[in-house]
C-alpha cells in the first residue's frame, strides 16, 4: 500500500524533535537524571504542544513525581542496555507492566495524578528517557498503524481509553523495528508523517 505524506505532520515532527533534543540535553545535565521536577513537565509540555498547563503548586508536584522517578529508575536498572527490538517476549511483557504501572499514576483517582499531566505527556517523557525502548503513545501512530479505528476516537478526534493501546503499540513497534532494522524514533517519524488513515 502506498502512503500519502502529510507535509504539515512532517514539519510538526521536525519542530517537536528540536524540543525533544533540548529536553534530552537538560536530562543529561541533571545531577540525578531520574529525579523529576516541575521543569521536566514544562519541557514535555513544550515538546507535546497543545493547551495543557500544569495546575498544581511546585512542592506538591515534586512530591507526586517521586513515584514516577522511582519507576524510571526501575526501568533503567533492567533495560538501560536494550532497544525495543532487543527484547524477547518475556522482557517485553515485564516492560509493558512497568509502563502500565507508571501510566496508572496519571489516572483519575490516583494520589499521584498531576493536573495537566496526562498519559500522552507521560509517554513523551518516557520516550525522552528511553528513546529506543519506549515509543510515544500518539494518536497519529495508533491510527496509522491500524491499532485504533474510528469507533475508538471521540468527536474531538482524541482516542478514548488511550492507555490501553500502549501494549499493542509497543508490540507493533517492536515488530517493525525487527523487520526493518530501524529504531523506533525512525519508525515514529515515518508513521507520524503519513496522512491519517482509518482502516
Amino acid at each position: 500500500m502506498e502512503y500519502v505524506i502529510d507535509k504539515r505532520a512532517v514539519t510538526q515532527w521536525g519542530k517537536s524533535s528540536i524540543s525533544f533534543v533540548n529536553y534530552q540535553n537538560y536530562i543529561s545535565l541533571k545531577a540525578d537524571q531520574f529525579e523529576l521536577g516541575l521543569i521536566d513537565l514544562l519541557y514535555i509540555s513544550n515538546f507535546k504542544g497543545g493547551n495543557a498547563t500544569i495546575n498544581e503548586p511546585e512542592y506538591l508536584i515534586n512530591e507526586k513525581l517521586i513515584c514516577y522517578s522511582n519507576i524510571l529508575r526501575s526501568i533503567n536498572k533492567e533495560y538501560s542496555t536494550f532497544t525495543l527490538a532487543d527484547l524477547d517476549i518475556d522482557k517485553l511483557d515485564r516492560l509493558s507492566l512497568k509502563v502500565e504501572e507508571i501510566c496508572s499514576l496519571t489516572t483519575v483517582g490516583s494520589e499521584q495524578k498531576i493536573d495537566g499531566f496526562s498519559v500522552s505527556y507521560l509517554s513523551a517523557l518516557l520516550n525522552a528517557y528511553f528513546p529506543y525502548l519506549i515509543p510515544i503513545l500518539d494518536r497519529r501512530l495508533l491510527i496509522n498503524l491500524g491499532l485504533v479505528t474510528a469507533v475508538d476516537v471521540d468527536k474531538q478526534g482524541q482516542i478514548k481509553s488511550l492507555p490501553k493501546f500502549y501494549r499493542p503499540l509497543m508490540n507493533r513497534m517492536r515488530e517493525l523495528s525487527i523487520s526493518s532494522g530501524k529504531n523506533i524514533r525512525e519508525i515514529d517519524k515515518e508513521i507520524f508523517s503519513r496522512k491519517l488513515f482509518f482502516s
